[in-house]
């Protein structure tokens, strides 16, 4: 009996092998899910940049346009400041105005792509598309000679029936 307990007291060969082959196996699974964790999460803030980025562009495209500075499409451009110094991305912008299907508008696309720094290919891209009215076909001159016209004709109507 007491030979019996000593050849059962300690783990077989295959044992052990068996349980290494376990472990090795889920430390395995467990490394491509905190890899892919890894990869959605850069993902994610490289598209909260983009959007970020993407409506500032847009806003300054428009704020131009209403100081009379018409829309210039633009091929491709990189970003000069970034507001995450620890990203390996680098983002681009392209501006693409054409004329929207109703006349007397403008289409203008801004697009934002985040380039991966390493690979040098694009990771995330997001685009926000505006219409707005042609500043070239001067509707707010047109606006401002009419509300002239109609002042001055107020002006004379109150001076000619004083």
């Amino acid at each position: 009996m007491s030979q019996q307990q000593k050849h059962r007291s300690g783990f077989s060969l295959l044992e052990i092998l068996l349980a290494l082959a376990i472990l090795g196996g889920a430390l395995a699974i467990l490394s491509r899910v905190v890899d892919t964790g890894m990869i959605a999460a850069r993902e994610t803030r490289d598209l909260s940049a983009a959007r970020l980025l993407c409506q500032t562009k847009l806003a300054e495209i428009l704020l131009e346009a209403q100081n009379g500075i018409t829309p210039q499409s633009v091929v491709s451009a990189e970003f000069e400041t970034l507001f995450d110094s620890q990203s390996s991305s680098v983002f681009q912008y392209s501006v693409e105005v054409m004329p929207a299907p109703m006349d007397g508008l403008l289409s203008i696309k801004v697009t934002v792509q985040s380039i991966d720094g390493d690979l040098n290919e694009a990771r995330t891209s997001y685009s926000l598309m505006r219409w707005m009215i042609d500043p070239m076909l001067g509707l707010e001159e047109a606006e401002a000679e009419e509300d002239a016209m109609l002042e001055e004709k107020a002006a004379l109507a109150a001076g000619g029936g004083a």
